[in-house]
């Protein structure tokens, strides 16, 4: 499979709806800061796959009209329409988000800087930043590397999950702590890591290197 080739990613990896505590407890943060109730903030899922945090967010009291998705599969956008989520859009490669400056009290972006090219990324990361007023909050991870080959291998070792011996194909920027840091900091006021997927190694050993996946809260 060709690692921009992104539908036949959609076709490869379907996202499950489960939510992590650990994202819940970020999401709940983040609505604090921005001082908001719930059923006014704006909200952009940007790369929102099938749309596995929609029906969460709708639960969490945001309205269905104020949750926007983004997503650059057609397929994945489809699906994301299949559950009643009609804001979710296709995104066109390389183009400026289609929102106005300022429009977004929160964007989330969990798990899709790192199938953005380099030079993409900085473009990506202030485009999310205009359409985020100011005060607004980014959430957003990815893996960790180096040390998240580690953890792959050893889900193959000790529980058999063998795929994960191959790295994902789409993942083309490699992210560490300082690497993600200094993507963020030009846009940011505030970068405040938060615990979302430690791995064993971080439990033992808490610094940054051996996070399995980094995960920051970003105030504009």
């Amino acid at each position: 499979m060709n690692s921009q080739d992104f539908e036949a990613y959609a076709d490869f990896k379907q996202f499950n709806t489960t939510i992590a505590n650990t994202w819940d407890a970020a999401l709940n943060a983040a609505i604090r800061r921005v001082g908001q109730p719930a059923d006014s903030i704006c909200l952009l899922d940007y790369g929102c796959g099938d749309g596995k945090y929609f029906k969460h967010l709708l639960e969490c009291g945001l309205q269905h009209c104020n949750i926007h998705g983004l997503e650059i599969s057609v397929k994945r956008v489809a699906r994301c329409q299949q559950i009643g989520w009609m804001n979710a859009r296709l995104l066109e490669p390389n183009t400026p988000l289609p929102y106005k400056e300022g429009m977004f009290d929160l964007v989330n972006c969990m798990e899709v800087i790192e199938h953005i090219p380099v030079a993409e990324g900085w473009r990506v990361i202030n485009e999310l930043r205009r359409v985020l007023r100011p005060g607004g909050v980014l959430l957003i991870s990815t893996p960790n590397y180096p040390i998240k080959r580690f953890y792959d291998f050893c889900d193959a070792a000790l529980h058999g999950k063998w795929a994960r011996l191959r790295d994902d194909p789409t993942h083309v920027t490699y992210f560490n702590h300082s690497r993600l840091t200094q993507l963020l900091a030009p846009n940011f006021t505030r970068i405040e890591p938060w615990p979302f997927k430690p791995g064993f190694l971080y439990k033992r050993l808490p610094k940054p290197f051996f996070l399995h996946k980094l995960f920051f809260l970003c105030q504009a």
